[in-house]
């Protein structure tokens, strides 16, 4: 598991979600996703403010991936 480095432990997070190809569970109290987002980064020693993008086009996925940031689709559970 990575851990923050210290220099970036309080940076701002920019979570990217296709709320088209990934959507909220049926089910799901969504107001419990950010919450749960800022806890699980929390874990990883994260403590920035958390914003979600929804819809991002793919241009500009496809140029932040260029940059060499790593882009994870996760799955839910």
């Amino acid at each position: 598991m990575a851990w923050a480095q210290p220099e970036y432990a309080t940076a701002k997070i920019a979570v990217w979600w296709d709320m088209k190809g990934c959507p909220i569970p049926e089910g799901y109290d969504a107001r419990r996703i950010r919450p749960n987002m800022e806890a699980a980064f929390k874990k990883l020693g994260y403590s920035g403010p958390v914003s979600i993008k929804k819809q991002t086009p793919d241009h500009l996925l496809r140029g932040v991936s260029s940059t060499g940031v790593a882009l994870a689709h996760v799955i839910p559970g």
